[in-house]
């Protein structure tokens, strides 16, 4: 049983080690994050296990008596250990130059998180749903479902923000994860002849709004004609307070690759990204609200235009089955409202 446990420890230990060098340098991945809490996991039960099977040994050590370790080793680890603890909590060289070469540091302008009152995921495999808390009880809360054909093999690329009723992205409540963490859109879904394509040619309505508001384009660079505001940090609250006259404008842009047509041939995405919105009136009495096509992205150009003729997008249309945002008002107006 011993051999056993020292042989699936080093199998786990190698695998939390790699894991762990992957989420340093590369973007955030499900995949590896789930390798690594699992082999971690793995790793800590066999730990105990070993640990448990030598407790003899390690009371030994800890006795006053014990000659294999003196009083001043052992201390000399606690301090050992109490050093690192304290520089890794305090950011003191050499732990903030060891966190600057991670792949969060180095990236963190291309990096998009929506904000952690957003929580996002599938009622089905053709069903997703974004919901945005209010930072209080008195706000409204603001739901948007996304229903995609049945037909599909795939979900398209998908971005959701809410922008002012001048066209101003207030905040990105959901963005999907191969396209959050880098500029490069990964290799599964790149061009076949080995062209990089960017987050501006899959979702150029969304990015080109991004840039507007947080002075960072497609490259990275700070662009000094846009608003740039401080940390990127754009919030939605205001907006959620009901009995202000408050409105603003729910946004969905996604784009499937190969799905082309007559008009777009293009052979690895075919027809542009498509944009829904729906007018959100917070003191309106109906909570539902409908989004409709809008217009669409100019493709390969990445430019951000919304382009409005609709005529040449065919079988992109029939991807959306039903986008469908919900304001839910605090229980108390609620009430109010009914009566």
């Amino acid at each position: 049983m011993r051999h056993w446990v020292n042989l699936a420890l080093l199998f786990s230990f190698s695998t939390l080690m790699v894991t762990g060098v992957l989420a340093f340098t590369l973007p955030f991945s499900q995949t590896n994050t789930r390798l690594h809490v699992v082999s971690g996991v793995v790793c800590v039960a066999l730990v105990a296990k070993h640990v448990l099977s030598r407790l003899t040994y390690f009371r030994s050590i800890a006795s006053r008596q014990s000659k294999a370790m003196g009083l001043m080793r052992k201390a000399s680890v606690l301090a050992f250990w109490a050093v690192v603890l304290v520089a890794s909590v305090a950011a003191v060289p050499p732990t903030n130059w060891l966190m600057d070469q991670s792949y969060e540091t180095r990236q963190r302008s291309q990096i998009v998180r929506a904000s952690s009152l957003v929580g996002f995921g599938e009622l089905s495999p053709h069903q997703r749903i974004v919901v945005r808390q209010p930072k209080r009880e008195s706000d409204a809360m603001l739901s948007i479902y996304l229903g995609y054909s049945p037909s599909l093999d795939r979900l398209p690329a998908t971005a959701v923000w809410v922008e002012s009723t001048t066209g101003t992205m207030i905040e990105t409540l959901y963005l999907d994860e191969g396209l959050a963490y880098s500029e490069v859109v990964p290799r599964s879904t790149s061009s076949s002849d080995g062209s990089v394509l960017r987050r501006s040619d899959v979702l150029p309505i969304w990015r080109h709004a991004y840039t507007m508001v947080s002075g960072v384009d497609p490259n990275g660079d700070v662009d000094g004609l846009t608003g740039a505001t401080k940390n990127h940090s754009f919030e939605l609250d205001e907006y959620l307070q009901p009995g202000k006259g408050n409105r603003f404008v729910v946004c969905v842009e996604f784009n499937l690759p190969g799905d082309s047509n007559d008009e777009w041939q293009e052979r690895e995405w075919g027809q542009p990204s498509l944009l829904y919105t729906a007018l959100i009136d917070v003191d309106r009495e109906s909570p539902h609200a409908i989004l409709e096509l809008t217009g669409h992205g100019g493709a390969s150009e990445g430019d951000g235009n919304i382009r409005y003729d609709l005529e040449s997008i065919t079988t992109a249309r029939k991807i959306a089955d039903l986008f469908l945002a919900k304001l839910d008002l605090p229980h108390s107006m609620a009430t109010e409202t009914k009566e």
